[in-house]
Order: structure tokens, then sequence, then C-alpha cells
């Protein structure tokens, strides 16, 4: 799985949506997944 930042923390993206839009889930928190633009995670 692809790692990027958001907020400081580790995530795995999930889905890239065509909108520029993803669904990214959290390392440490399974059941932590937020959906954000590409414009906003570091890799």
């Amino acid at each position: 799985m692809e790692e990027v930042f958001y907020q400081g923390e580790a995530y795995y993206i999930l889905h890239k949506y065509d909108s520029g839009y993803w669904e990214i889930k959290s390392k440490i928190n399974r059941f932590d997944i937020i959906l954000i633009h590409n414009s906003e995670v570091t890799h």
C-alpha cells in the first residue's frame, strides 16, 4: 500500500477518485478512514 502523510500522521491510500479526492486509512487506527483532496497530503 502507498503511504502518505496528512496532518503529521501516516496513512495508507485506499482509493483515488477521478475528482482528485482520496480515501485514506490511518496506520495507527484501522477504523479511521477519511476522504481528503490529494493536495492536502504529502508523500
